[in-house]
């Protein structure tokens, strides 16, 4: 299991977020990742106290949850705190919160409020391998599964990909009308 609850054997371990120690005996969420300096295959843990998990790493948080039988304090208000804050399975559309991210088909900004299609992308880093979301304007979806399959990675059928999207989006009827027709539109090359 990448992600584990266990008990503190000892009070050494600092949170992750709020970089206070963790104390001996408290329960502790353990964030596995690849490290550079680990001997063994490069894997090890990240320690977060419960309560400061609980928001980014919501749904690591969750399963872990799911999987530990040990005693938790207030451990209704933690699964409350994780499903406010449980991000949908990708691929899923969204309106963009800020304008910041670009789009990984026509290389443009995606602007604040405007609809995206988010997709889950592994990259590696020094600190080895890494998945974060990459986004598409939902015009661009077509493009975007193209340059997958140019670049020998595996698309899915766009057919296929927008009824994963429709399922796993939190977006009103009409939004997710909005993305389906200018994903359909996209599809069409001008002439």
């Amino acid at each position: 299991m990448p992600h584990k609850i266990d008990v503190a054997p000892s009070g050494r371990a600092r949170c992750r977020g709020c970089k206070e120690p963790i104390a001996k005996g408290a329960t502790r969420f353990a964030e596995e990742f690849n490290s550079p300096y680990s001997e063994e295959g490069g894997l090890s843990f990240r320690y977060w106290h419960l309560q400061c998990a609980a928001k980014p790493l919501a749904n690591e948080l969750g399963e872990a949850l799911a999987a530990y039988a040990g005693p938790i304090d207030d451990r209704p208000s933690l699964e409350a705190l994780v499903a406010e804050h449980a991000r949908s399975p990708m691929p899923f559309a969204e309106r963009a919160s800020t304008g910041r991210a670009r789009c990984r088909a026509c290389e443009e900004n995606i602007a604040k409020g405007d609809l995206r299609i988010a997709f889950e992308r592994t990259y590696e880093t020094p600190m080895g391998t890494q998945k974060a979301a990459a986004y598409a304007h939902a015009r661009c979806l077509a493009r975007y599964l193209a340059r997958e399959s140019e670049r020998g990675r595996e698309a899915t059928r766009m057919d296929d990909l927008l009824v994963q999207v429709r399922a796993n989006s939190k977006l009103t009827e009409a939004d997710l009308t909005t993305v389906e027709n200018e994903a359909s539109a996209g599809r069409v090359s001008p002439t």
